[in-house]
């Protein structure tokens, strides 16, 4: 026979819960001090691996790894250091969000704007590498991953030579809607490597080109890089051609 509780509850079913509660307590407090262990980035599958996963839909395979990318070192209740990655390893998996879908911005932002923010210049080198197929013709809104990669090579990286490489490319990209100071990158390294004489002749070539498609707080932008960056104090250039596009 079955006693109630004051409350109702029939005393053995409280005795039940009581066990249960405590053996489910005792479990956490067991297991409490355990962790998964971090084992780096993990082999990336080939294109006809990752498309078995996701059952053959490319784009369902292209968001499911690009989630796995973005939280990989973030389970288990840890939080890993952007240092900690194995760069070389991580690359890869981008190339294979590039195989997936050569078209999205998603793999291609997380690169550079996110795992960019490493300061190690070796593993940054992997993510140029990646940015610079990523940005594939520069249309529609691509050449900004080519724009990031320059930016990359020349100030965390110190590589000028690399990051002329890329801006020489990203100057050569044809697309109307790309940023006139895009265009200019060449000669914001060529500077940077003293190459004076060179920056200044790119720049003004870009202006008498492209003036007229300038908003005219560019045009003063480039005049300010020409004749305060370019050209040196004395030079006979600095009075007529600054002067002369002042007017």
């Amino acid at each position: 026979m079955f006693y109630d509780h004051p409350r109702g509850i029939p005393y053995k079913l409280l005795l039940v819960f009581i066990l249960i509660l405590s053996l489910n307590v005792s479990l956490w407090l067991s297991v409490e001090s355990i962790r998964t262990k971090w084992n780096n980035v993990p082999p990336v599958p080939g294109k006809v691996g990752a498309l078995w996963t996701a059952l053959g839909d490319e784009q369902f395979a292209y968001r499911i790894y690009g989630i796995f990318i973005q939280n990989m070192g973030d389970t288990g209740g840890r939080v890993i250091s952007l240092n900690d990655y194995d760069y070389e390893d991580l690359s890869e998996w981008f190339f294979l969000e590039h195989k997936l879908d050569p078209r999205s911005d998603f793999a291609p932002f997380l690169a550079g704007y996110f795992f960019g923010n490493v300061r190690d210049p070796e593993k940054l080198r992997h993510l140029v590498d990646y940015l610079d197929v990523a940005a594939g013709d520069g249309q529609g809104q691509k050449w900004r991953f080519l724009a990031q990669a320059v930016f990359l090579a020349r100030f965390k990286m110190e590589d000028l030579d690399r990051a002329l490489d890329l801006a020489n490319k990203l100057s050569a990209i044809e697309n109307p809607d790309m940023a006139p100071w895009a265009r200019q990158m060449p000669a914001f390294v060529l500077n940077a490597q003293g190459e004076k004489e060179a920056a200044f002749e790119l720049m003004v070539s870009l202006l008498q080109t492209e003036r007229e498609n300038l908003h005219p707080n560019e045009v003063n932008a480039m005049l300010d890089f020409i004749c305060t960056r370019t050209l040196d104090e004395g030079d006979p250039r600095l009075e007529q051609i600054c002067q002369d596009y002042a007017e």
